[in-house]
């Protein structure tokens, strides 16, 4: 699955990318704005928002440990990641690397705090490409 963001002047595609989506019914809605999506861990087929919630644009923090990923969001992402969970109670949250799934849980809590945690562990070279992004993310705020 690919999800497209605008591209924006002067910035480079990420070197990895991370996008929370969020289970919709898709009532109402049209072919371009859902997307079809498989599921572990038996594979259900989903629909999800074609456009994320949040994605590595508002990411500032990414750390591992033995309980697993832990990803920091800017103020955006805690206010995106927020309502998302706020509003979508029951639902399924769709967290992808580059693509691939790597969590699905149903939504049983808001998230207030703008930190996901992610109960199990991401390859190290992909945490870093994420810790890349989070520090130029922070460099990018700090200038502006």
């Amino acid at each position: 699955m690919v999800t497209f963001l605008p591209a924006h002047a002067g910035h480079s595609p990420p070197q990895v990318t991370l996008r929370i989506h969020v289970q919709t019914t898709g009532e109402g809605q049209s072919t371009l704005e859902v997307t079809h999506l498989q599921v572990p861990p038996d594979g259900q087929q989903i629909l999800i928002r074609s456009i994320p919630e949040v994605s590595e644009a508002q990411l500032v923090g990414a750390m591992q440990d033995a309980d697993g990923l832990h990803l920091q969001f800017n103020h955006t992402g805690l206010v995106d990641l927020n309502a998302a969970t706020a509003q979508n109670q029951g639902r399924i949250l769709v967290v992808l690397i580059d693509g691939n799934v790597i969590y699905a849980p149903t939504i049983d809590m808001q998230i207030t705090t703008g930190q996901l945690d992610i109960p199990h562990q991401i390859p190290a070279n992909i945490l870093q490409l994420l810790q890349q992004v989070a520090q130029e993310n922070i460099r990018r705020q700090n200038k502006a």
